[in-house]
């Protein structure tokens, strides 16, 4: 089973390594699978692209997103 803290990583890591979301500026916390991100970003898509990025992420059950779009 997939700890809390490596959860956050991996999906840390992937947000970082993802061209869609490398600029922004995003944290990650995890609890019981459940993955809260937070921070701000320049548009729509990338605050998407992000949440898809880490629903795929092995140990997500479920995301929410709490990121905010920069204007």
């Amino acid at each position: 089973m997939a700890t809390p803290a490596s959860i956050n990583d991996r999906v840390l890591d992937a947000l970082q390594n993802d061209p869609r979301t490398r600029k922004a500026v995003i944290e990650a916390s995890s609890l019981g699978g459940v993955i809260t991100l937070t921070g701000t970003v320049r548009s729509e898509a990338e605050r998407q692209a992000a949440e898809e990025i880490a629903r795929e992420q092995e140990g997500v059950l479920s995301v929410m997103n709490e990121i905010k779009v920069s204007r």
